[in-house]
């Protein structure tokens, strides 16, 4: 076998390896998102003390909670956005024979879970009383440990 042959068939181990990231490989990422994330443009069409129940539910469809208020009703819209990174440098070292039968495994890696609500209340006569983002975790992002943005 030639060098540069030696060198190809390396890199597409290596390549093939890498690729395999959800097998146990040394790159992982996961990611999970429940309902739809509403965006503020998604409930643009919402005027307080215009818009009523039946035109909510109609472009927003089901709402995820119904609670009772004072003098009405609430919905909420409930979506969840979760993230999992990581990177296994000890991976390699499973291929060496006398290595691979300790533990090798030095991961670096993130993960979170946010949520985020929209409520719409309503009055007794179903016209939307306010509508809004209510304030909550935010969506994780993959940010690397040690190199995690600073806590705001």
């Amino acid at each position: 076998m030639r060098a540069h042959e030696a060198l190809l068939l390396a890199g597409a181990l290596i390549g093939g390896g890498l690729g395999l990231g959800g097998c146990g490989g040394p790159i992982g990422w996961t990611r999970v998102t429940v309902n739809q994330p509403l965006r503020p443009q998604d409930v643009a069409f919402i005027v307080p003390h215009q818009t009523t129940w039946d035109e909510v539910t109609a472009r927003l469809g089901a709402p995820d909670q119904l609670l009772r208020t004072g003098n009405g009703l609430a919905l909420n819209y409930v979506s969840s956005d979760g993230k999992s990174f990581g990177v296994n440098f000890g991976w390699p070292l499973g291929f060496i024979t006398p290595i691979s039968y300790v533990p090798h495994d030095f991961k670096l890696g993130g993960q979170g879970v946010g949520s985020r609500t929209f409520q719409v209340a309503f009055d007794a006569h179903d016209v939307v009383v306010y509508a809004r983002f209510l304030p909550g975790g935010p969506a994780s992002q993959y940010r690397v440990w040690p190199f995690a943005a600073p806590s705001e």
